[in-house]
């Protein structure tokens, strides 16, 4: 994926790419925990069949209680019913002027988290773009942790090769080397620490504004195409929620249409924020604000406690395991 030039906005293509690698990494992460969180039950056959005879009798239950099929006017009108409810919740949480409750929540996660993912990608010799490329050395403590970090299973070897007069002092020098290692990436971080301010204070400017500004004015919009792209209204549906067999679908043409959103909003301003970085320096920022892990976090942050609003809010029935890990 080529570094935008100073001065140049981020093209389509690069936005396209960040938004599909962003929502894989979102994927990847869901179905991960779901597998975690079933692997980790312990089943009881007896337990299981008497589980699946009450589910099996709640849902004729249900079946009963609703039609099992709508025509076309009463799909319209569980249609209208979703959009009007989703656009409405999403007003409150995105409303014009300040941040909502929730909102200020999620982005102090997002500082935190943003701020790990900063100081992961500076303890990395390379870039993570696709060439992989070495990074310029910026600070002299950065070239000596990218050595030792390098030869560390080397050196350990070495140490291990030697006589000791005693454990104690052997234990005391791979103590000595792993210090010198963490002396080493603590300077080389504290160095970066101005810079990563910069890229949290851009961040958090930016996303302010998409959420109380971008996401306010097309509550409308997103909300009818949120729904219409997942269908919640085809099938066993009703008027007043969205039941948890639907919440795969409405989840990924969700999460899709605010990825695609936050990517094409907030790449442009960064960009243009972050564009008086000097030097060689730049051109790790640029990789860093155009890091698909990035968006990735920041939509999974928003999304779980979105989600957790809308299932108080008794619009959207969340099943047991949809982030279980």
């Amino acid at each position: 994926m080529r570094t935008p030039a100073q001065g140049e906005h981020a093209s389509q293509a690069i936005k396209d790419q960040i938004c599909e690698m962003a929502l894989g990494l979102l994927e990847e992460q869901v179905q991960a925990r779901i597998v975690h969180y079933k692997a980790d039950l312990e089943t009881n056959p007896e337990l299981d069949a008497i589980t699946a005879e009450v589910v099996a009798q709640l849902k004729e239950i249900q079946a009963q209680s609703s039609a099992a099929s709508h025509g076309a006017a009463a799909r319209d009108a569980v249609r209208e019913s979703h959009e009007k409810i989703f656009r409405g919740l999403l007003q409150r949480v995105f409303p014009a002027g300040a941040p909502s409750l929730l909102v200020e929540r999620r982005l102090k996660e997002i500082h935190r988290k943003l701020a790990r993912l900063f100081f992961q990608s500076e303890l990395h010799e390379k870039t993570r773009g696709k060439d992989g490329s070495t990074k310029v050395i910026q600070h002299g403590e950065q070239a000596i942790f990218y050595l030792l970090a390098r030869y560390e299973n080397r050196l350990k070897n070495e140490l291990g090769g030697f006589d000791y007069a005693s454990d104690e002092v052997k234990e005391r020098a791979v103590d000595l080397l792993a210090k010198i290692g963490k002396d080493m990436q603590d300077a080389f971080l504290s160095r970066r620490s101005s810079e990563l301010k910069r890229i949290v204070s851009a961040f958090h400017g930016v996303l302010v504004d998409f959420f109380c500004k971008q996401l306010h004015a097309v509550a409308p919009e997103l909300a009818r195409e949120v729904i219409h792209q997942s269908a919640t209204f085809e099938g066993r549906a009703f008027a007043y929620k969205i039941s948890a067999d639907a919440f795969p679908r409405f989840r990924a043409a969700f999460e899709r249409r605010l990825m695609v959103r936050l990517v094409g909003f907030a790449e442009d301003q960064l960009l243009a924020r972050l564009a008086d970085t000097a030097g060689t320096e730049r051109e790790e920022t640029v990789q860093f604000i155009t890091d698909p892990r990035v968006f990735s976090m920041i939509l999974g942050e928003l999304c779980e406690g979105l989600y957790e609003f809308l299932c108080n809010e008794g619009f959207l029935d969340l099943p047991l395991d949809w982030r279980t890990g």
